[in-house]
């Protein structure tokens, strides 16, 4: 007879335990990988819901900048249909889908079709519709991104939506001043990079190039003779007016619907040594902020497009009348006066008790560089983005239309 061996109860008990401890590790294994799946694909995801974003905030300011250009009386007036090839032309480029569109007044809230508040999405007036809501100031726009997971399979995650939306509205500029204080366009422009002259009074660009800085203190900008990269006298409706036709310009300003950047035709430029420009300045804007064209290149042709490139290699510089100047960006510069503290008691040791010094020979206006003739005041602000609408005379609202993304 054969005895048969019994497993001890202490033998079944670590079978027992070697079978727990797999399960166990399996387990475990199985989170291990999760917890490196939500690593790997949540970084991935969040990297997703960037460029989604991204994505939407462009598509938003897009859809803003058409109706900026609608605000400004651009011609043809744009549509319902603008807005929309603007918003999905951003979404295509950046190889997004769009979940929807939809208007917006200036605060961001969402409007109906007749242009009063909407409750949510599914009563706002979409963009691509047919029509622009009256009070319609901005487009909010939804991005969307499907995208499969890595790892994150092994718990039964096979892909997420990344879903963002933005929201830019279009308006008249009202940060840089009141309606009150007078903003308006003046029509002289000055370069971006701060500008000098040659002691003879010859224009001489300042090297290497800086750009003009925003400061509490006063700065002097030099009116030297007629040359490249000189100050310019804006004529913006040519005719023969000459300085008549200025001062006008600058006691109701007349600027054209103006697309940054651009470039724009000068018929009239250098140094206009007149007393009543230089009073029309100063009994109008004394104390305030004004919106002055600033300039980085200028043509002696028409260039073929709104870039600085778009000038001839062979084109580029000249002086006098008769030229295109590219402005990529707008400066508010608070022109001084003797109720400024600042402009009464500065580094320059002078007194600017007036903003504009241009007829005959200034001597103040000569910090080293020669100079006799200058405007004198702090820039505020640059603006490098947005419509400069027509000039509504001194005293009236800013007529600078400006995007911005609100959320």
């Amino acid at each position: 007879m054969k005895l048969r061996r019994v497993p001890s109860i202490t033998a079944r008990g670590h079978e027992r335990e070697r079978g727990q401890v797999l399960v166990i590790v399996a387990l475990s294994l199985v989170v291990l990988v999760a917890m490196v799946g939500i690593v790997i694909d949540g970084g991935f995801a969040w990297g997703k819901q960037r460029i989604t974003q991204n994505a939407a905030d462009a598509a938003s300011e897009a859809g803003a900048v058409v109706l900026a250009q609608r605000l400004a009386g651009v011609v043809p007036t744009k549509t319902d249909a603008d807005v929309l090839a603007a918003v999905d032309g951003v979404f295509t480029d950046n190889g997004t889908g769009k979940e929807g569109a939809y208007y917006v007044d200036i605060t961001g809230q969402l409007l109906d079709s007749a242009g009063g508040p909407a409750a949510d999405a599914a009563g706002a007036a979409q963009v691509g519709a047919g029509n622009i809501p009256t009070n319609a100031a901005g487009v909010q726009a939804v991005g969307t991104q499907t995208f499969e997971t890595f790892l994150a399979r092994v718990i039964g995650i096979n892909q997420f939506t990344a879903i963002a939306p933005a929201t830019a509205v279009a308006g008249y500029l009202s940060q840089i001043c009141s309606a009150a204080s007078g903003c308006d366009v003046i029509p002289v422009t000055i370069p971006t990079t701060v500008l000098g002259c040659d002691g003879s009074n010859n224009p001489a660009p300042v090297f290497p190039a800086t750009e003009w800085p925003v400061t509490l203190e006063p700065v002097v900008v030099p009116l030297c003779k007629n040359g490249p990269g000189n100050v310019g006298w804006l004529d913006w409706t040519p005719t023969a007016g000459g300085t008549s036709e200025l001062i006008a310009s600058i006691q109701n300003p007349n600027n054209p619907a103006i697309d940054l950047p651009s470039w724009q035709y000068i018929t009239a430029t250098g140094n206009v040594n007149s007393k009543g420009v230089e009073d029309a300045i100063n009994d109008n804007y004394a104390g305030k902020v004004v919106q002055i064209p600033q300039f980085d290149l200028t043509c002696d042709t028409q260039p073929s497009g709104p870039l600085a490139i778009d000038c001839p290699a062979a084109n580029v510089g000249g002086k006098g009348s008769n030229q295109w100047y590219h402005l990529p960006q707008f400066a508010a510069f608070e022109l001084c006066s003797s109720t400024i503290p600042e402009c009464m008691s500065n580094s320059y040791g002078k007194a600017f008790s007036q903003g504009a010094y241009i007829n005959g020979s200034n001597p103040i206006c000569d910090t080293g560089n020669g100079a006799t003739s200058c405007l004198v005041g702090r820039f505020v602000s640059f603006i490098t983005k947005g419509t400069v609408g027509p000039g509504t005379g001194a005293s009236q609202g800013t007529n600078l239309i400006g995007v911005q993304l609100i959320k």
